[in-house]
């Protein structure tokens, strides 16, 4: 028979076990975006980028924000983003990220993969 103070520390451990596991069920359900920062975004940026980068595969949904000059890339479920096509892709219409930072890392230059 387990101490009374061990007996305690049981519940505990086991709901610190269960709770691990549903963060890391919940992340496999939950794709990691990717955020990349540019110097300018307007209402004409968002429709441009959002044409541009729908397309592509494996992306479930792309997020402009005017305000704060980011474009949020949420990638389907199983897929990951490459930073570098990301990178490119946006440097291809004009919009040249300043940062892009996702699941690969946090880059101020185009990434090599």
């Amino acid at each position: 028979m387990l101490p009374a103070t061990k007996l305690r520390a049981v519940p505990l451990a086991l709901a610190v076990l269960l709770c691990s596991a549903t963060v890391e069920l919940e992340a496999a359900d939950n794709p990691v975006a990717t955020v990349m920062t540019v110097k300018e975004m307007c209402g004409g940026c968002v429709k441009k980028i959002t044409k541009h980068l729908q397309p592509m595969k494996g992306i479930a949904s792309i997020q402009c924000d005017i305000k704060s000059k980011t474009v949020k890339v949420i990638p389907k479920s199983g897929h990951t983003l490459s930073p570098k096509v990301l990178w490119t892709e946006m440097d291809d219409i004009g919009k040249t990220p300043t940062k892009l930072v996702g699941p690969s890392g946090t880059f101020t230059s185009k990434p090599e993969n």
